[in-house]
């Protein structure tokens, strides 16, 4: 799966959204990161992915992704929903933003947060 998606990507191909889910959750953890890079921010939009098992670096890379595909919503309360499976990416500033919304958090999306972002 990694070489496909890394000959894919070589031949000048967008991880669009249609890409995205052909390659799924299952494989999102293993592109790295000329490959998380290829992925253009919209297609987060309209694609189903949960990078909760990817590395550390990947989830980052992701959450950053995904923030500018939903900026325009950011003022929205369904902000919150859309960017979640991707929090695990979040720095501290981002998390300290999204507490003046009075968003509700479950313990589960709680426990992936980046350690360094919590302290």
């Amino acid at each position: 799966a990694s070489a496909a998606i890394k000959r894919y990507v070589e031949l000048g191909n967008a991880l669009n959204a249609t890409a995205l889910d052909a390659i799924g959750t299952k494989y999102v953890c293993l592109l790295n990161a000329t490959e998380l890079k290829a992925i253009d921010p919209p297609s987060l939009k309209l694609a189903s992915l949960n990078p909760s098992a990817c590395s550390q670096e990947t989830k980052n890379v992701l959450y950053q992704k995904a923030k500018e595909a939903f900026s325009d919503q950011h003022r929205s309360p369904a902000y919150y929903e859309l960017i979640l499976p991707y929090l695990g990416g979040a720095p501290a500033a981002d998390l300290k933003v999204l507490s003046k919304d009075d968003v509700n958090m479950n313990m589960s999306t709680f426990v992936t947060l980046r350690r360094d972002s919590l302290m």
